[in-house]
């Protein structure tokens, strides 16, 4: 006990750090996966994965990726259900790859989607930045609704 008394900080260093180990393990089965630009094109042409963009209608005027459907961040709530549907037919989910700005908040509902049951849902790494440096296809105009 004593040993414990004596090296406080140590002990409480291994704790955390082993605690910061587990922690990815402890989330992962809740969040959406990451996937990078290569891997959304590969789920799009093989999977013929749904490219949902996610960020507000105020944020388009950046461009957007002609294949995405348009669903604000902010509508989305109404519309977890219905998405889920259009995936399922049969045996047979189509995989959803999510996508905003910069990756972060497409994560957070990949979450929301997966709490919902869809097993096959992916938020894009970097977002729409990340699509556009990687020199994939933008259009000025807004992407389906």
């Amino acid at each position: 006990m004593q040993f414990f008394i004596d090296n406080i900080f140590l002990v409480a260093a291994a704790f955390v750090s082993g605690a910061l180990l587990v922690w990815p393990m402890v989330v992962r089965g809740s969040a959406a996966r990451q996937v990078n630009t290569l891997g959304a094109t590969q789920l799009m042409n093989a999977e013929d994965a749904l490219l949902i963009d996610v960020r507000e209608t105020t944020e388009l005027s950046k461009g957007s990726v002609p294949l995405a459907e348009h669903i604000p961040l902010s509508t989305m709530d109404g519309q977890i259900d219905q998405v889920i549907k259009r995936t399922t037919s049969g045996k047979k989910t189509r995989p959803v790859i999510l996508m905003c700005a910069s990756g972060w908040r497409s994560a957070q509902l990949g979450k929301r989607f997966r709490k919902a049951g869809l097993e096959q849902v992916y938020s894009l790494d970097g977002g729409f930045d990340a699509w556009r440096q990687a020199g994939l296809p933008v259009s000025k105009h807004s992407p389906k609704a």
